[in-house]
């Protein structure tokens, strides 16, 4: 009777065992796939980083060159003619002068109007005079048109520049789409944009009064400006939140990390 026991104690020991081994087998090996795939993903974000990267990088390389063209051979024709008005006008008599004027005062509406897109291609004093002072310069250009009021506030605690150029220049791109974004679909009539350091981050708070909408359509209405604004904060590992509801503005609040 005690071996009969003995047999069933051992038998379910042994059942026990080869359970917990197969289980220990299975638990491993879904470990195994788990860190596979997660090494998988991984390694496709990265990817996907640096096509993102390569192909924005080969867009700011065309931008640049496109501005330096405007700012040089457009700007720089532009300029002859004005001078070409400007001699035309002294051999002439008023009655004629009064023909060439209005085509001088456009000429000079083309060289600024060329200078700003220039400037807009390619931000000639970021790499400079950095990131603030040249989103200082575009907003003045904005206040100028009268389309709607920029107020702009620098809480930094350096002037030093913070960031690498590509992540200022990436930054850059963002706060100049969000301010087009602005105009083109909030009907607002003032934006605030502020710069903060916040121990070892810079934030960019972004917002305006228009209309907002609602954030749960967002995926749905996405459209190519905010993919640019996502991709290029991605791109510099850059964090965001969002704030916004219908009638009651729009607020992006941006963080990214100084470079030590």
């Amino acid at each position: 009777m005690d071996n009969i026991y003995l047999l069933i104690f051992y038998s379910v020991l042994a059942i026990f065992i080869l359970v917990t081994f197969f289980l220990v087998l299975y638990i491993r090996n879904q470990n195994m796939v788990w860190q596979q795939r997660k090494l998988f993903q991984d390694t496709e974000i990265q990817q996907q980083k640096q096509l993102l990267s390569a192909v924005i990088d080969s867009q700011e390389i065309e931008r640049k060159r496109i501005g330096e063209d405007l700012h040089d051979e457009v700007g720089g024709t532009l300029s002859a003619i004005k001078l070409m008005l400007n001699a035309a006008m002294r051999q002439y008599n008023p009655a004629d002068q009064e023909v060439i004027l209005p085509a001088k005062q456009l000429i000079d509406k083309m060289i600024v109007d060329v200078r700003n897109i220039a400037h807009d291609l390619s931000p000639p004093g970021l790499a400079m005079f950095g990131l603030y002072t040249s989103i200082e310069g575009f907003v003045s250009l904005i206040n100028k048109t009268g389309e709607l009021e920029i107020a702009i506030s620098n809480e930094l605690t350096t002037e030093e520049k913070l960031l690498s150029e590509k992540a200022e220049l990436a930054l850059f791109r963002v706060i100049t789409q969000l301010i087009a974004n602005t105009l083109k679909h909030a009907n607002a009539t003032k934006i605030e944009i502020c710069f903060k350091e916040l121990e070892n981050t810079l934030e960019i708070v972004y917002q305006d009064n228009g209309k907002g909408f609602d954030v749960a359509v967002l995926d749905e209405r996405k459209g190519i400006g905010m993919q640019n604004i996502m991709s290029r904060l991605q791109m510099i590992n850059a964090t965001y939140t969002l704030e916004t509801s219908l009638d009651k503005g729009f607020k992006m609040t941006i963080s990214c990390l100084l470079d030590s």
